[in-house]
């Protein structure tokens, strides 16, 4: 699982900003170690004034980041964790506001990989990733901190993964249907509630609710089998060598056996050739988030005013831009960046593929499809 993949020892960490230990996450708008995360948060929750003994200028490290709190705030301010983030009257036991974001580390490029070939891939596995590398703290947060509220939000509000435990099945018993008619059950229960989740995304990134509302409603509907695919990809990886398989929930994966046996082969090689290059390229969550912002707002579809979404455009490409060049030696900067623009043509390709094989699914009336799905299926298209 993707979760697994976080845990290798051997993979490029992300650094505090704050005292530069290793960051376990992206905490109040950036990212930072437990340490420091758990320092800003009491001091913010007690209301707590730090005089400093010397003159404001002590140096915080991970040695020294206990030696003055109010330097060690000052830096927290500084390099942009957000006092808005912490909800002062929390409670001991009480459910977080904010949740935890899965730690931030890069995802490693499968040095053997030759899944290419079994998905039909062209030219995938000439992409060469851009190696990740161990940028200055100061140097980090001049790129990133004027990109602090849309990679905040993004963080927060990315859907959690979805499960089939509480799926109805329309015959009853999952165990007595054929296996390919419970698969297509099961993606169709998936697709609609991961659909209510997207609307749900889409809405609290930053401006896109200053949109007027038939703007909001185009863009979904056409990018939403982008929006999903993308998802649909980053969480696949790590992808098996031999085998590969899509995660489409957290206990619920198909690899090209059971794609083939429910007649969505062609739909399951173009999403394993998306992660193939998402995995390539080592795409940080904070890539992957921003590349979602982008394909949402990036398809060529009309819409009544053209300037909203453009700046939300120009926000969001220039966010991915520094997040690529903030993690990535000099030259590696840029091509990273043209490399995840060059996965976005890949990802609209899905679209056709997605949409035709659900339109046939739909005259199977053995496949129960929920009435979002059959409406944004319907969508008129660009």
């Amino acid at each position: 699982t993707q979760s697994d993949n976080f845990k290798d020892e051997d993979a490029p960490k992300r650094l505090c900003l704050v005292c530069g230990d290793v960051a376990s996450g992206f905490h109040y708008g950036v990212a930072s170690c437990e340490a420091c995360k758990a320092f800003f948060k009491r001091t913010i929750q007690g209301n707590i004034e730090y005089t400093c003994p010397a003159s404001n200028d002590c140096e915080i490290n991970k040695r020294r980041r206990k030696a003055c709190q109010a330097c060690r705030f000052q830096k927290c301010i500084r390099m942009g964790m957000l006092k808005e983030g912490v909800r002062l009257d929390r409670v001991r036991g009480g459910r977080q506001k904010y949740r935890r974001v899965t730690p931030y580390t890069t995802t490693p490029a499968s040095a053997n990989n030759n899944a290419g070939a079994q998905a039909g891939s062209t030219d995938s596995n000439n992409v060469n990733p851009q190696p990740v590398k161990k940028v200055s703290l100061e140097g980090m947060q001049t790129r990133l901190s004027r990109h602090n509220k849309i990679l905040n939000t993004l963080g927060q509000c990315e859907p959690e993964m979805l499960t089939t435990v509480d799926i109805l099945w329309p015959e009853g018993d999952a165990s007595s249907m054929d296996p390919s008619l419970r698969i297509l059950c099961t993606l169709s229960e998936l697709y609609d509630r991961e659909l209510v989740a997207a609307i749900g995304w889409a809405k609290q990134i930053p401006g896109f609710l200053e949109m007027p509302l038939n703007d909001q409603m185009r863009l979904l509907q056409t990018s939403w089998p982008e929006v999903l695919t993308l998802s649909l990809a980053f969480r696949s990886i790590p992808l098996n060598s031999t085998n590969p398989k899509l995660q489409w929930s957290a206990d619920f994966g198909m690899n090209e056996k059971e794609a083939r046996e429910c007649g969505m082969e062609e739909l399951f090689f173009q999403c394993v050739q998306i992660a193939q290059r998402l995995e390539q390229l080592s795409v940080t969550r904070e890539e992957y988030y921003l590349l979602k912002a982008l394909v949402l707002v990036n398809c060529d579809v009309r819409v009544e005013s053209m300037a909203h979404v453009k700046k939300l455009r120009e926000t969001v490409l220039a966010a991915l831009s520094d997040c690529s060049a903030a993690l990535r030696q000099g030259s590696g900067a840029s091509q990273q960046m043209q490399h995840l623009l060059l996965c976005m043509p890949c990802i609209r390709q899905v679209d056709s593929s997605l949409r035709r094989f659900w339109a046939l699914v739909r005259r199977d009336s053995r496949v129960p499809m929920n009435k979002l799905f059959l409406e944004m299926l319907e969508s008129p298209l660009r």
